[in-house]
């Protein structure tokens, strides 16, 4: 038994394929929101605010090219480092390449909308986080801000919580 198969060698059969491709967008599902905290001031100076711009555009383009997460240091040049902006990204350690920097750049764009005179803050989704201080925090142990998340089932007691915690619906 012999198979025909045929070539797409018509131009309106390749003019369709190609239309059809223009037209169709593979999108993926946003990143969730979990969390955000920030420490709002009334006396964050304008070059503050232009290097928390830059931070949160940096993070956007190295979040594309890096291993998932990334620290750096932005100031203006100027001397003043009560105008340095100390910031971090990362990602889960399985997303990296476009994946990170969609969460990344997510994230970023809601943190300038929701903390927009912030000095300090962090907005977590549940796959990247994003955070920036006017105080380095590299190698430091933080232990706020905290947050909580509770699953769908309510443990009585100790052995439930053995028993919950060694079954598959955490998987």
């Amino acid at each position: 038994m012999r198979i025909k198969t045929e070539t797409f060698t018509s131009p309106i059969r390749v003019s369709l394929s190609f239309t059809f491709l223009l037209f169709t967008t593979a999108s993926g599902q946003p990143p969730i929101y979990m969390y955000n905290f920030s420490e709002n001031s009334t006396l964050v100076s304008s070059s503050y605010r232009n290097n928390v711009e830059s931070l949160l555009s940096w993070v956007t383009t190295d979040s594309f090219k890096s291993d998932g997460y990334n620290f750096t240091t932005v100031n203006s040049n100027s001397h003043n480092n009560d105008d340095d902006v100390y910031g971090l990204y990362s990602c889960r350690y399985d997303m990296t390449g476009y994946f990170c920097q969609f969460c990344i750049t997510t994230a970023a764009s809601e943190l300038s909308r929701r903390c927009p005179n912030a000095v300090r803050a962090i907005i977590w989704y549940d796959i990247c986080i994003i955070r920036y201080s006017n105080q380095s925090f590299n190698a430091k142990v933080s232990l706020t801000p905290t947050w909580n998340i509770t699953g769908p089932r309510i443990i009585k007691v100790i052995f439930q919580y053995k028993e919950y915690e060694n079954s598959d619906s955490l998987r």
